[in-house]
């Protein structure tokens, strides 16, 4: 069975989940469930492990070209798979049952937002150049523009990312994130470097993403956040910072499925 991180603040409605490195077939470095395939495992042992994920939620989940954007891309019934993967997209949605969304990440943001109300949906990739552009505000309007959902209806939650412990950047992205959120120092979303340089700071992507939703109009309470930090826990998740080229990658998936037959009931956050 493979093992999946799910939210108590997602619906019963939904099939969701967010996936560790446990539960597939590949071998080190990208043992065992590594979702990608871009950075060198073995296409079989890809494949399987996304047939295996197939099987946990419900369906093939469909996925784009990620490029650190903003874009949101509409997945509509009877589209096929090949043609989405095609797009270049950092976020799917979509309000058709049976149909489920994807995003890759070893280190950026898996976020998948529900609304019960609609049955919409979206899964987003969320980095730190997607976070300071606003792809979780883009997809909150989106969801609102495509299927009518209210901001104050949905329910999000922010998947394992690399935290503030570990996530130091240069005074270009300090820069970045300041013009995006100018309190962000105030908010400790921007950290002092604690090895104390004078050109480096630290940043919390959950935080900046939980505050952008919430500026969008998403209630605190309707936000949840994954605590653990990818770049630490070695055992669970993959790692682009911590290991390079040489990792795998995790999803986060969402859909609007019907959840007879799943796999059991999974952790929640």
């Amino acid at each position: 069975m493979v093992p999946l991180l799910q939210s108590r603040r997602i619906a019963d409605g939904f099939t969701h989940g967010f996936t560790t490195r446990a539960g597939g077939v590949s071998a080190p470095p990208y043992d065992t469930l590594n979702l990608g395939g871009k950075w060198g495992d073995d296409p079989a042992h890809v494949t399987e492990n996304r047939r295996r994920l197939a099987a946990a939620v419900g369906g093939e989940p469909f996925v784009a070209r990620q490029v650190h954007g903003t874009v949101i891309r509409r997945v509509r019934a009877g589209e096929a798979h090949g043609e989405v993967a095609r797009h270049e997209a950092d976020g799917l949605c979509s309000d058709v049952p049976g149909l489920v969304l994807g995003v890759f990440v070893a280190d950026c943001v898996p976020a998948v937002l529900a609304d019960a109300r609609t049955g919409a949906c979206a899964a987003v990739h969320a980095g730190w150049r997607g976070t300071v552009a606003g792809i979780l505000p883009e997809a909150v309007h989106t969801l609102a523009r495509e299927f009518g959902a209210r901001p104050a209806d949905l329910r999000v939650a922010l998947g394992p990312a690399i935290g503030p412990c570990c996530f130091e950047v240069g005074l270009e992205v300090v820069d970045a994130f300041l013009s995006a959120i100018p309190d962000a120092r105030a908010r400790a979303i921007v950290r002092p470097s604690p090895r104390d340089l004078a050109d480096k700071a630290h940043i919390d992507l959950h935080g900046a993403n939980r505050f952008l939703l919430e500026r969008a109009g998403v209630p605190a309470d309707a936000i949840d956040a994954f605590s653990a930090c990818t770049r630490c826990d070695r055992e669970r998740f993959f790692s682009f910072r911590r290991d390079g080229a040489a990792t795998g990658q995790q999803m986060g998936v969402i859909g609007r499925v019907d959840r007879a037959g799943l796999e059991g009931d999974r952790p929640r956050l």
